[in-house]
């Protein structure tokens, strides 16, 4: 019969994999240097889909093509907050976007893809590498893969033993007389 501890560990998985699936969180992948040393290339953030209102000074957000200039999703911090839209700039860049011409404006809800939320560093590399040497694309899913395994066979084997009762430490040893 599996322990209380199981179940616990059960249920605190399926509750992850319910966030994970219903929060809809997006990832994406960091190229380039521009946010240097917060995020590096290779670093894999995670983003949630908010309103342009939950954004604050600080904040680091993703925006799409409709307001780079390069056409690629751009994630940079925001510097500034006005009723235009959000200024936003690279950690290791000198200017914001909008006026080193890498944003055409002020970001809007528009353009908006979302909040970064969390970070996890280096994983994307993998992805990289699959593709650099042509790896079939399931590599990329290995290292879930190994985590989910290793979480399986704690939850399996980390089964309550019960140990060999141990007597009271205030109990005088007996000595056959």
């Amino acid at each position: 019969m599996p322990s209380r501890s199981t179940y616990i560990y059960v249920a605190a998985f399926a509750l992850l994999l319910f966030w994970a699936y219903f929060v809809q969180a997006d990832t994406r992948r960091v190229d380039g240097t521009s946010m240097l040393p917060t995020l590096e290339g290779g670093d894999l953030v995670v983003i949630q889909n908010v309103p342009i209102r939950d954004i604050h000074l600080g904040d680091i957000i993703v925006y799409n093509n409709l307001c780079s200039t390069s056409g690629l999703s751009v994630v940079h911090r925001v510097v500034q907050v006005t009723s235009a839209g959000l200024i936003t700039k690279g950690d290791n860049n000198g200017g914001t976007d909008q006026a080193s011409n890498i944003a055409f404006a002020p970001i809007t809800q528009q353009c908006l893809e979302g909040k970064v939320v969390f970070v996890i560093p280096y994983v994307e590399l993998l992805a990289y590498y699959v593709d650099y040497y042509g790896l079939p694309q399931w590599f990329n899913y290995l290292p879930s893969v190994l985590i989910l395994i290793i979480v399986f066979f704690s939850v399996l084997g980390g089964g309550d033993e019960e140990e060999e009762p141990r007597p009271a430490p205030d109990a005088a040893p007996q000595v056959a007389g």
